[in-house]
């Protein structure tokens, strides 16, 4: 029935149309009584003549109007007249969550507008009163961006099918029929779709719906067919949110997973909770269907310090259920997986160490909880420190410590593994939370390091969706023997560090894991992962980059969508490819699925810098220090990016911390002696060498201040005629960069015979190199300098000019300022001083290590000491 405008239903007058749908038409009108203006909704003819089917929904609008909550839209009255059935609603002005998806929306107003959702929801749900066809078109936003659910405790009841809707049966003269599906399809919970009763979790499995699609722009479960899309809703997970190609937050993407369980026990337990877990997600108020960030470039060498690289603990604060949060809302579990006590050989040490690291592994995925990472855990392997000193040095809530017993007799081994979570609070005695014995046959190990991590994971309160206990399950390998092989090179590389012998060594026992079991994904990460740092920090072959794109395909089809495969990927492309757009890309896809991982958040931060983003990549170095604070190369990257901005207080304090954890790190030591190189101190800096510890061999001190940065003259006589007698093999056998360094010493010292035949070898070697790898700016540069040592002046300027091409500062902000740097060094060599300082004057007004009082006392600089432009430069602040 269609009502014309002017027709009288009580004390409203009927002004215009507005909209229809299977609830019947609705209508503008004007409320004489109270001098407004009104919606009226105006039923189906067979809900008014159905008796049973108008007292339900008399019941219902009565049930709504007690709601009185801003979120809800309101029902001021209802009635019948000359056979029409009406209820009457507040006007509102605006659009339907439907009309908003037409444009991109942005993640802060997405949380907006979910949490005003939630909390009607939770509202309703508290009376007693479920939606039960909570979809977009139900949801509306006024101009000032007000939520009003629609619809609330009326669509439930009475709604037929629309024209053009995925809806299901309607029910029959309007009564609820058992077995009767009702709602839309697309955002219908399971059981809905099953036809049995529902509660208020059936809204919140709707609500995750309607979540997904504002983040994704993608319905979750909509297919070609009803038949097809209830299929979906009954047994298959919604794709991948990373898969849309938009920067979703991982509290968001996690919030959703809760929200979509099959599983109604396994959901959200209430609107509130999702309220609170919402009130804890913040995503960036940028555009969610913008593109990602823009291309990333990051230096190789400080990339490969790490050994990997990944993503944020952004998320980790999410998720408890209703009995669990109470007294303990927005708390955050810190814990520290120790190293496991083999109380075996010690040749079993790295299994132990093994079984360690998966559990922390699994406990990273957790929401809630943040797990300090293998670097800072491992160095407290047979400690003799207190559980509270070591709380308090990793400021950690909890640590989970275990010893394991080996049974070895032929084919029947086991495996006896103890662990004990143990509580140390800020003032009293630690407690013991948790321990628990388990004893199985080796071949079970993988169910024992799942049985632990659930164990702890219950401890500690954290609620347990399906996905999350599927990730706790879960198992790398069936084959023991190639796990086995898998873990020592692990331990090759975790142990024993990046050096290109000690990666070599990791790929043979990678190689011998995936020949054992070729489905072994994360095995063949390994040898993707250790190939691709080999690449970038050895020397660059064909081969290298060949196997390393080989075995992160074969983790793309064994493992899609994986964390392990993004990282694999992101690896690849970052150290091999270069391709750092696409690197940022898969970095961040790896992030969404291992939110708290360290490599991951460890990652994102050098990608900033890279880009230029300083202030961003200070911030996520310093969570990745919270993290990991004893790795070396957090503080490494930290301190040389406060370094690069100039800050050498705040790096040299960052350096000094990093030492006095690992006091032999190369690293760390050429970083601090920058930092008083960076301040025209030479004194300070050659103090910092002469305080190396006895245990660092002088030949590796010596190499390290040659071959990165060009600081041999920072280096005394003594150390200087040392570095002149290295051979090749102490930069692994790299002639290039032997010869391109003692070049440099030689130069130093004014032989210049001695300068031009390690020139001419390590030309020979760079020209050798660039044949294999010819978009290597770094080789270029160095080919540059050596050219210019050799007097072939047009040649030397080609090569330098082609490094900073191929890595700009514009592209690359940590590592072009140093090829441009290298540039200059090349036009100082072949007597161009003033297109030297053409290219230095920029450096010294952009983050870099270059600075007014490095450019005094480097003697590289020397004939440039007469210019006026470069006094000027001198005279700057540093």
């Amino acid at each position: 029935m269609t009502l014309a405008s002017g027709t009288k239903l009580g004390p409203y007058e009927i002004l215009a149309p507005i909209g229809a749908g299977g609830m019947g038409e609705v209508y503008r009108a004007r409320d004489k009584k109270l001098d407004r203006d009104v919606a009226i909704k105006v039923l189906p003819e067979s809900v008014a003549a159905d008796a049973d089917a108008l007292a339900r929904f008399e019941r219902e609008a009565k049930a709504v109007a007690a709601l009185s909550h801003p979120n809800i839209l309101s029902i001021h009255d209802f009635g019948t007249q000359d056979d029409v059935t009406y209820a009457v609603m507040e006007l509102l002005e605006g659009e339907t969550l439907r009309e908003k998806l037409q444009a991109p929306i942005t993640q802060k107003q997405v949380v907006g507008y979910a949490l005003q959702i939630a909390k009607g929801l939770s509202a309703a749900h508290q009376k007693g009163v479920v939606h039960r066809d909570l979809k977009p078109e139900n949801v509306f936003v006024m101009k000032d961006g007000h939520v009003k659910i629609l619809d609330f405790g009326l669509a439930k009841r009475v709604e037929a099918i629309a024209a053009g809707e995925e809806t299901s049966a309607p029910t029959v003269s309007g009564r609820t029929e058992p077995g009767t599906v009702m709602g839309t399809l697309g955002y219908m919970s399971p059981e809905q779709v099953r036809g049995l009763p529902v509660d208020h979790r059936s809204d919140i499995f709707s609500f995750g719906a309607i979540l997904y699609e504002l983040l994704s722009g993608q319905r979750a479960f909509r297919r070609g067919t009803a038949a097809d899309t209830m299929s979906a809703i009954l047994n298959e997970e919604p794709p991948d949110l990373s898969e849309s190609g938009r920067n979703i937050s991982p509290a968001l993407d996690h919030i959703v997973r809760h929200c979509l369980e099959k599983d109604r026990d396994s959901r959200f337990q209430s609107a509130k909770d999702i309220a609170f877990a919402l009130s804890e997600a913040s995503g960036p108020a940028t555009s969610i269907g913008a593109p990602l960030a823009p291309p990333v470039r990051m230096g190789r060498r400080l990339i490969a310090a790490a050994v990997v690289v990944g993503l944020a603990a952004a998320g980790a604060t999410l998720l408890r259920r209703s009995h669990k949060a109470a007294g303990e809302a927005g708390v955050l579990k810190r814990v520290a997986v120790l190293p496991f006590e083999n109380m075996g050989s010690p040749d079993d040490d790295y299994f132990a160490d093994g079984i360690a690291d998966a559990v922390r592994g699994k406990l990273t995925s957790l929401p809630g909880v943040q797990v300090i990472a293998r670097g800072s855990s491992t160095p407290y392997r047979k400690t003799t420190k207190t559980p509270k000193q070591i709380a308090q040095e990793l400021e950690v809530g909890y640590l989970l410590t275990a010893t394991v017993r080996w049974q070895k007799s032929g084919g029947d081994s086991r495996v006896q593994v103890s662990p004990e979570l143990v509580e140390v609070s800020g003032s009293g005695a630690p407690t013991s939370k948790w321990q628990q014995p388990f004893d199985a046959a080796l071949i079970d190990v993988f169910q024992v390091q799942s049985d632990i991590a659930t164990k702890v994971a219950q401890s500690l309160g954290v609620a347990l969706g399906a996905a999350e206990e599927r990730r706790l399950s879960a198992t790398p390998t069936k084959n023991l023997a190639a796990y086995d092989a898998f873990l020592k090179g692990e331990e090759a590389i975790d142990r024993e560090g990046t050096l290109p012998a000690n990666l070599r060594r990791s790929i043979t026992f990678f190689d011998e894991a995936v020949a054992l079991d070729p489905g072994f994904a994360q095995a063949w990460g390994g040898v993707s992962g250790a190939w691709s740092l080999l690449y970038s920090l050895g020397t660059p072959t064909p081969e290298a980059a060949s196997r390393a794109r080989e075995a992160a395909a074969r983790v793309s089809a064994l493992a899609p969508h994986s964390a392990e495969e993004y990282l694999a990927s992101g690896r690849y492309a970052h150290q091999v490819d270069r391709d750092y757009s696409r690197a940022v890309e898969q970095f961040e896809q790896a992030l969404r699925r291992a939110p708290g991982n360290w490599d991951a958040l460890f990652g994102l931060a050098i990608s900033e810098r890279a880009l230029g983003r300083w202030s961003d990549a200070v911030e996520h170095f310093r969570q990745a220090k919270r993290l990991d604070p004893r790795r070396a190369s957090t503080n490494m990257l930290l301190g040389h990016t406060l370094m690069y901005l100039r800050r050498y207080s705040e790096a040299r304090e960052v350096a000094g911390q990093g030492l006095r954890l690992a006091p032999s790190n190369l690293d760390l030591i050429h970083l601090k002696a920058m930092t008083f190189l960076a301040q025209g101190d030479l004194a300070g800096a050659r103090a910092v060498l002469k305080a190396t510890p006895p245990e660092v061999p002088p030949t590796a001190l010596v190499a390290e201040m040659a071959y990165w940065r060009d600081t041999a003259w920072v280096l005394d006589e003594e150390q200087r005629a040392l570095l002149l007698r290295l051979t090749p093999s102490a930069i692994d056998d790299d002639r290039g960069k032997w010869g391109n360094g003692l070049a440099l010493a030689a130069a130093l010292k004014g032989d210049v015979s001695s300068t031009h035949r390690y020139a001419e070898q390590a030309r020979q070697a760079f020209e050798e190199q660039l044949r294999a790898t010819p978009q290597d700016p770094e080789r270029h540069a160095f080919l540059g300098v050596v050219l210019a040592y050799l007097g072939r002046k047009e040649e030397a300027i080609r090569e330098g000019k082609r490094a900073v091409a191929l890595a700009p500062v514009a592209k690359d902000a940590a590592e072009g300022p140093y090829y441009q740097h290298q540039l200059a060094r090349v036009y100082i060599l072949v007597g161009e001083p003033e297109k030297a300082l053409d290219q230095l004057e920029p450096l010294l007004k952009i983050p870099c290590d270059l600075s007014p009082g490095w450019l005094r006392i480097d003697p590289n600089f020397d004939p440039l000491r007469g210019n006026p432009r470069f006094q000027k430069l001198l005279a700057g602040a540093n």
